[in-house]
């Protein structure tokens, strides 16, 4: 005897083939589809990305500039120097290193940095090229002011140094000086203050100041400073010392007028 066959009726087919949809897609039968992560990542308005760019430093006419000059001093208890025995090439460095954490002399403080943060324009820079030399197992100067650029680092002592250099936004480079190759050149294009040290003689310790406009000075005795040809205007004065940090204060230039500042700087508790 024939079997009836069963048939499924035209309306249901639809609902079946969904449900076969369905299964294939738990199963891994269904191809998956291309998603875009453009889509997904922030965009920023052009008009929003102009304003947030830092302008570059330009070179402008500075027959209305004025000078910017003060002191920096010291207060509280003074920072007692940081002696080092030397134990090896003392016939180069001598027996015993001396370290001022903060060299105050005339009641101010030497080697300190001071700026205008916040100036884009002005004069052109001015620095002298900059040297940073390895002498009696020390670096000289202790601090170096410089444009972003290339800086020469040279020696004298007949002994190997190497120049290690700890910085944030430059490459880092740590390389050898001695008898044979008593120089080298570093590029440091982007401004920040670079801490540079001799993994040899552990004493040995330096900054390189990058600057980001002319308008940096060290300070010399009696922490006294000059920034000359400064545009009018309301701008930041900052200080900075390597042992007593930083110090900001709000100044206004007028044209033609001599600007007196004063930073007081005190060890931290």
């Amino acid at each position: 005897m024939r079997k009836a066959v069963k048939t499924v009726p035209v309306l249901a087919l639809p609902m079946l083939l969904a449900g076969l949809g369905i299964v294939l897609a738990g199963c891994g039968g269904q191809e998956p589809q291309e998603t875009s992560t453009a889509a997904s990542k922030p965009t920023v308005p052009a008009e929003q990305e102009k304003k947030e760019a830092k302008p570059a430093y330009t070179v402008q006419d500075a027959s209305e500039a004025a000078v910017v000059r003060g002191r920096v001093l010291f207060t509280g208890t003074p920072v007692p120097a940081k002696k080092t025995v030397v134990n090896q090439d003392r016939e180069v460095c001598g027996k015993e290193q001396i370290g001022y954490p903060v060299r105050v002399e005339k009641g101010g403080i030497v080697d300190a940095v001071v700026w205008i943060e916040d100036l884009d324009h002005g004069k052109a820079f001015d620095f002298p090229p900059p040297v940073l030399d390895q002498k009696g197992c020390m670096y000289l100067p202790h601090i170096t002011l410089m444009q972003p650029g290339e800086l020469k680092v040279e020696t004298k002592d007949p002994v190997s140094h190497n120049i290690h250099t700890y910085a944030d936004f430059n490459r880092n480079v740590n390389l050898s000086l001695n008898q044979v190759v008593q120089s080298a050149t570093i590029s440091l294009m982007h401004p920040e203050h670079v801490n540079v040290r001799c993994d040899v003689h552990g004493w040995m310790n330096a900054f390189v100041v990058v600057a980001k406009n002319p308008y940096y000075a060290v300070t010399r005795e009696g922490g006294q400073f000059e920034l000359d040809q400064v545009p009018p205007g309301h701008y930041h004065l900052k200080v900075w010392q390597e042992t007593l940090g930083e110090m900001d204060k709000e100044i206004d230039v007028e044209a033609g007028k001599p600007t007196a500042v004063e930073f007081n700087l005190q060890q931290k508790p």
